[in-house]
This record gives C-alpha cells, sequence and structure tokens, in this order.
C-alpha cells in the first residue's frame, strides 16, 4: 500500500473514532493572585511566631505567596476546581523535602514549610506546590441538590472563630426557597501508622449542619450544627501516630449556634452565638462547656466606613480541667481559627501574610485556654485609586487564674495604598502593640499562659510594604 494510501486510512480511522465520541464543549477558568511583602519587626520572625523579649532586635524579611485555580468547567452544573499554593521567603529557608542544607539539615524545622523546599533560595531548586484544593462541583440532576466532593474549603458560621481549613469530604447544599439548607463530612485524620490498625478504625471526623432562612432580602437568620468525633487518641489524650498532626485533645465536640446577617442602610451587620459541650480527652475525664459571642457591622460614614467588631470567647481559670471541666473556647487544631472582622495585625493573625500569619499568644483566638475578649474599630476609604485604612483594637483574657492580669495589649494600625492597576496594588503598613501587664509583667504571677509572655517584654510592631495581584 502507498504512503497516500496509508494517510488516507489512518485519516479515515481517525474520523471514525472521533465521531463516536461525545461532543462535549470544555470551557477552561483561570483564576489565581500574588502577593509579595517585605516585613521590618522586632516580633515578626519570619516562622509564624511573634518573638517577644526585654530589648528585642529588628528583623526583615519577604515572602510571597501565589495561588493558581484552573477549573474544567463543562456547564454551570458540572466543573472540576483544583487550586495551588506557592510560598517562598526571598533568600530561602531551606525546610523539608527540598533541603539539602541549612535549618533541615542540622534537624530543625519550620512547620510552615515542612515537607517542602523554599524555592526563594539560589537557582529556585526546590519543590514547593502545595496542593489547596482537588474537588468534583456539580448539581444533581435528580435532586437539584448542589454536591461538592473532595478536598474543599470550608468556614464555619462563627466568622471562622472555630475553623476555616481546606479538607477532604461531602458537602450538600439544597435550596427550598427562602431555606438554604446544608449537610457536610469531611474525614480530616485517618491513621495507619501505629501498632497494628487498620485503615478506618481511628479517625477525626467532622460533620456539619446548616440552614439558613431568608426572611427578607436584608435579613438572613441561621441554625448550625457541628460535631467532631475524634477515635485516634489513646487514654493519656495522645495521639496513636504521628501522622495526625494537628488532631484536637477532645474526644466528642457538639457545637450549637445561631447566627443573623443583615443590611439596612447605611449599616451592615452579621452577629453569632454558639455553645460547645462534648468530651475531653484528659486524666479527669473533663466535660466541655464553653461558648463564643461575636457581632460585626459596618456603617457608611462619608467616602467611607466606620468599621466595628467585638468578639468573647469563654475561658477557662486552671486550663487543666482540674475541676473537671473545659470552659475554655475550643478550636478544631492549632492555627485554624481567624477573626478578620478585627484588622489586626499583633493582636489577632491578619489574612494579609502568609506563613507569618499569627498573633500574640500564638496562633489560637483561645489565649493560653484563658480565652477571649476583643474590642475593635476602624475607618476605611476609597478615593480614586487610593485607599486607606485605620484600627485599633483592645483585647483580654475572658478568665484568669490566681493573681494573673488579664489585659493583654492595645493595638494601633493603619494601611495606605494606590491601585497601579485595576488587578494590582501597592500598600504600606504600620502596626504597633501597647502590651499589657498579662503579658510583659515583672511578677511571673501576673503573666498570662500565653506563648511568649515575657517579663519587661517590649512593645512589638511591624512595619510592611505589599504588591498584591489578583486574576
Amino acid at each position: 500500500m502507498s504512503l497516500k494510501k496509508k494517510t488516507l486510512v489512518v485519516l479515515a480511522a481517525g474520523a471514525i473514532v472521533a465521531s463516536a465520541v461525545p461532543a462535549m464543549a470544555l470551557e477552561n477558568e483561570f483564576h489565581g493572585m500574588f502577593r509579595a511583602i517585605g516585613f521590618v519587626s522586632n516580633a515578626y520572625d519570619g516562622d509564624g511566631t511573634i518573638n517577644l523579649a526585654d530589648g528585642s532586635k529588628t528583623q526583615s524579611f519577604v515572602e510571597q505567596r501565589a495561588r493558581l485555580q484552573y477549573i474544567a468547567k463543562v456547564s454551570d452544573d458540572l466543573k472540576l476546581v483544583t487550586h495551588f499554593e506557592l510560598d517562598s521567603r526571598w533568600g530561602g529557608d531551606n525546610y523539608g523535602a527540598g533541603a539539602s542544607s541549612g535549618a533541615a539539615a542540622t534537624g530543625t524545622s519550620s512547620a510552615k514549610y515542612s515537607g517542602s523546599g523554599d524555592s526563594g533560595n539560589l537557582d529556585a531548586d526546590s519543590v514547593m506546590l502545595e496542593t489547596k484544593n482537588v474537588y468534583l462541583d456539580f448539581n444533581c440532576p435528580l435532586t437539584k441538590a448542589n454536591v461538592k466532593v473532595g478536598i474543599q474549603p470550608w468556614a464555619d458560621a462563627y466568622q471562622s472563630t472555630f475553623a476555616l481549613f481546606d479538607g477532604a469530604g461531602v458537602y450538600v447544599t439544597k435550596k427550598f426557597d427562602p431555606l438554604t439548607a446544608s449537610l457536610g463530612w469531611f474525614r480530616v485524620n485517618n491513621e495507619s501508622v501505629a501498632a497494628p490498625t487498620n485503615l478506618g478504625e481511628h479517625t477525626v471526623d467532622i460533620i456539619t449542619a446548616d440552614a439558613k432562612f431568608a426572611v427578607n432580602k436584608n435579613l438572613t437568620l441561621g441554625a448550625n450544627y457541628l460535631t467532631v468525633l475524634n477515635d485516634s487518641l489513646t487514654t493519656a489524650g495522645a495521639t496513636i501516630s504521628a501522622d495526625g498532626g494537628s488532631v484536637p485533645a477532645y474526644e466528642t465536640l457538639h457545637m450549637v449556634g445561631l447566627n443573623v446577617a443583615g443590611k439596612f442602610d447605611p449599616v451592615t451587620f452579621n452577629a453569632f452565638a454558639a455553645y460547645q459541650f462534648g468530651d475531653y480527652s484528659d486524666a479527669n475525664n473533663s466535660e466541655i462547656s464553653a461558648y463564643g459571642l461575636g457581632a460585626t457591622a459596618k456603617v457608611k460614614a462619608g467616602p467611607g466606613n466606620i468599621n466595628l467588631a467585638a468578639l468573647y470567647l469563654s475561658g477557662d481559670d486552671d486550663g487543666t480541667g482540674l475541676n473537671n471541666d473545659q470552659d475554655g473556647w475550643q478550636n478544631l487544631s492549632a492555627g485554624t481559627n481567624y477573626f478578620n472582622a478585627a484588622n489586626m495585625w499583633l493582636l489577632v493573625r491578619n489574612p494579609q501574610t502568609a506563613n507569618t500569619s499569627t498573633s500574640i499568644g500564638g496562633t489560637t483566638l483561645n489565649k493560653g485556654g484563658r480565652g477571649f475578649v476583643g474590642l475593635f474599630g476602624g475607618y476605611d476609604l476609597t478615593v480614586d485609586k487610593v485607599f486607606a485604612n485605620a484600627n485599633v483594637g483592645a483585647a483580654w483574657a475572658a478568665e484568669t487564674a490566681g493573681s494573673e492580669e488579664a489585659y493583654i495589649g492595645t493595638e494601633l494600625n493603619a494601611q495606605v495604598g494606590y491601585k497601579l492597576y485595576d488587578n494590582l496594588s501597592m500598600s504600606i503598613v504600620g502596626a504597633y502593640l501597647f502590651l499589657g501587664d498579662g503579658v510583659n509583667s515583672t511578677t511571673a504571677a501576673e503573666r498570662l499562659p500565653i506563648t511568649g509572655a515575657t517579663a519587661d517584654a517590649d512593645d512589638p510592631y511591624v512595619t510592611s510594604i505589599q504588591f498584591a495581584y489578583a486574576f
């Protein structure tokens, strides 16, 4: 057979195969962001903690974060969502799997970089692509419910004071106008290491149910239930194996809550109340009994907005369950609770940071088990391409023990920025925290049991310059 005939046969066969495949128009969507931010601070040390000291020295570093999202969309009813993250510190950090020298070689590591290299070093030769989300999002043709299956983002109905995470599970949402109901299940831990266990035998599961009722277009009422079932603990309260990550120290946790959101010009508001109960894993067989209250409001005023926020999370006056109770607010695990409405940089973790995202006393809002009380206020405005905000916040421990002082401190901060393009902005930030006696008292008994509390510690400050791009 001649070459020409062979070619025709191949083309004909290809045409037959192509005609047998169902036609499917695939729409490709790409989204993402990039942020580079340089810090000068006497407290931020670049590894996600705030260091306090008498005579603390100034440190400086630059970090960057990129997020890339690809959505394979067949139709409005079916799509695959993928989301990836790349973090680096300029000059490198050599932590984790990609390291051949530096901290990893000496046996130390940063939790923020663990398991991946940092391409911020010379020649940028490291593996640093992190999975954030991979899930299928579709509308069920039988029930008309929206279903998300896979590793997906989830936030609680309490301003993320309990959890804000990316987790593997199934989340179903169904609208019954004016009611919207949701039910979700996430498996956040599945032990398989330690003496002999089978997959599914020792797990941590989250089950959540949520209902929102739209009274009208301006007012929504919500009711929520959440439970965490932890079967990965030994009788001593430790995880069965090392692969559990940040597994909570309770066996069973239940949360019930109510929330309301509304908009009545010139005010937009949101409020919640939640109660936690369950069993704690410790030698005292403690029972959990904790609650949280929060409210935020945005009021139009002149060319900008007045922002107000308040938060109360109950605390424990001993922190160890000595009275067979755990009254301190529980969060899912270290580093998963936020209160972004505070608009703080030192008192409460700020979402604009990347691997430095932290706050005074650690990444959790419950300060040393003593709970948290915070009052926050600020003003923001945008004039043409210029945007700015200024904020003040004060925080206390909800409970104290013995002669401990409750006052944590008062923060002042401001940010000024300019939109270079519609998708690119540059801004500068300055924040200063006046420490309270609960953190830097010269008397040890007066200091709260929070991370970093140090006698005569200098007031922490942070300044930064940031470039932010989104598409």
